[in-house]
């Protein structure tokens, strides 16, 4: 196992390496916003350098590399948002989300505004934004990530796709990584997965549509004691948002598995990624899947590990 932490100061001026490490945790998902990170230092860290407190701060710009017989890979970047200087250091750290929430804006969207223009006026970078509009939007110093946050009532799910942010509804998938291979007999280490019988899913998806109006009705199939998957809308009709419900509830209700599994560090899969899983022994079992989330783990006790939540099935 071999990892490499470059702390670099807010000024971007001196930077530490720490080529060794207690334990890193990192959490990605395609449900948040905000990816993090928390690093465990050993106790004799301030041996390293006596200025280490202007360094390692709130703002840091953070970059985590991990690997096997020093072949790193980036799997984390991103800022310091708060240090626990006690002993063993521990360092909370978020992805670049941290800078959107650092700006401010005051600013009154009017009725009639279109998401996209709310999108760049509070964000220059990359995007994928769905065309909708929306009845205003009212924001008095917020940053770009509390305006995102606010997107949500209107059935608005906003997260990155690689550098791209995408801001769409609720459920909508934009684009696949890349494919992984996972056999449980090779590089599946143990699994809290579960297969399921289409016939034996539970879902229930319940998807409304705000009409222009400003009222609002739903849709609402599938088991009644099944697991709740809501969708939002805006100005759909109710024959549109009955054949989204029911195709919906076709994608949710397969057969396959539910759950997540633990593997290796090697090899490396992000959220949006597909995971291929391949059972020898009941190849009916097969199956393509989307990444929903993956929590890494690299440290002494805990080895070089990640956790993969699965999404749905997508073959």
């Amino acid at each position: 196992m071999s990892s490499n932490i470059t702390i670099t100061d807010p000024t971007g001026t001196n930077y530490l390496e720490f080529p060794f490490v207690i334990e890193v945790k990192i959490k990605k998902s395609r449900k948040t916003l905000t990816n993090t990170a928390k690093i465990t230092m050993p106790r004799n860290i301030r041996i390293l350098n006596g200025d280490i407190n202007s360094i390692i701060q709130r703002g840091s710009k953070v970059v985590i590399q991990l690997g096997y017989d020093g072949n790193l890979t980036t799997r984390f970047t991103g800022y310091v948002s708060s240090v626990n200087a006690q002993i063993p250091l521990t360092i909370d750290c978020q992805d670049d989300m941290w800078m959107l929430k650092q700006n401010s804006f005051t600013k009154t969207w009017g009725k009639g505004t279109k998401v996209a223009d709310i999108i760049s006026y509070i964000y220059t970078g990359k995007t994928q934004v769905v065309d909708l509009t929306i009845g205003g939007l009212n924001a008095v110093k917020q940053s770009t990530a509390q305006i995102l946050g606010d997107l949500k009532k209107f059935g608005l799910q906003c997260y990155f796709v690689n550098d791209v942010l995408v801001v769409d509804f609720a459920g909508v998938i934009h684009g696949t990584g890349n494919e992984i291979f996972y056999n449980f007999y090779q590089n599946i280490i143990e699994n809290k997965l579960e297969y399921k019988l289409k016939d034996d899913t539970r879902i229930k998806v319940v998807g409304t549509s705000k009409l222009p109006n400003g009222k609002k009705y739903q849709i609402v199939a599938g088991d009644n004691d099944g697991e709740i998957h809501t969708l939002h809308y805006f100005n759909m009709t109710q024959d549109q948002m009955q054949l989204i419900v029911n195709a919906e509830i076709n994608t949710l209700k397969y057969e396959g598995y539910k759950g997540n599994f633990t593997t290796f560090g090697l090899p490396e899969i992000n959220e949006g990624d597909i995971a291929v899983i391949t059972d020898p022994l009941y190849p009916e079992h097969n199956g393509s899947y989307l990444t929903e989330a993956v929590e890494i783990t690299f440290g002494a006790e805990s080895g070089y590990r990640h956790e993969i939540t699965l999404e749905r099935k997508l073959a």
